[in-house]
């Protein structure tokens, strides 16, 4: 049987004595009434996982001791995302599933079909909680990994992402399959660049081409920008791990 696990992120680890605190401390202690002896899971979200014996819970900590860790390997080839910005359901949901399909990274990008527009204080509360969402789809699935979540920026920017093989699933009369598009040699890191509801524009999809994005299909159905990550996630997980 899987213990409970829980997140505490790497720049707080004090081996051998670690200590939850916050939504994770509530979780534990309040919610799910883990006591002193109590034997549990904790993961910094980077491959490192310890399991724990819980020496001291109150009001606002869980302490716990390390019995024994192990440090997962990352991916040979880093898978990075990004999405343009949708809206919340759908866009948290791709989140989720990110996680489970081992992204290493998720950067949000605006583009000229963006129906959401967040200002600065609402991009905090937002990355707070996306990165809440991620936690929990971590913890449930049991994956060492949490990719890392950005602020979201201008497609510009996010145009000039530095990858060994970037691609843009595109219904362009140039695209080619996946596994077609794929160079011989095994890249060490993907680029992902996925449209918003209407996909880019013209102008947009010649900028992504014209940095770098190879056109690849996803078959021949159209589908939703949060399905089409999830979709390339899948097909790029199986080609190259």
């Amino acid at each position: 049987m899987s213990l409970p696990r829980f997140h505490l992120p790497a720049a707080d680890w004090t081996t051998p004595r670690l200590t939850l605190g916050g939504d994770e401390a509530q979780h534990c202690g309040r919610v799910m009434r883990k006591q002193a002896g109590d034997v549990i899971e904790i993961f910094d979200g980077a491959g490192r996982v310890a399991v724990c014996e819980i020496t001291q819970v109150t009001k606002s900590t869980v302490q716990a001791v390390i019995r024994s860790e192990t440090c997962v390997e990352p991916f040979q080839t880093s898978i990075h995302l990004l999405p343009a910005l949708i809206k919340a359901e759908p866009f948290e949901w791709m989140l989720e599933k990110a996680v489970e399909l081992g992204a290493a990274s998720v950067q949000p990008v605006i583009t000229e079909r963006t129906v959401v527009h967040l200002d600065s204080a609402q991009v905090e509360k937002k990355l707070a909680k996306w990165r809440r969402h991620m936690i929990e789809s971590a913890k449930q699935c049991h994956t060492p990994f949490v990719p890392e979540l950005k602020a979201p920026i201008a497609l510009a920017m996010g145009l000039t992402f530095q990858a060994d093989f970037k691609l843009i699933p595109a219904l362009s009369e140039h695209s080619r399959t996946l596994k077609q598009a794929l160079p011989e040699s095994r890249p060490t890191s993907v680029a992902v660049l996925i449209g918003p509801e209407g996909d880019f524009t013209t102008e947009e999809e010649a900028q992504a081409f014209a940095a770098g994005f190879v056109p690849v299909t996803l078959g021949p159905l159209v589908l939703r920008a949060e399905t089409a990550c999830i979709a390339t996630l899948a097909i790029l997980g199986h080609e190259l791990r």
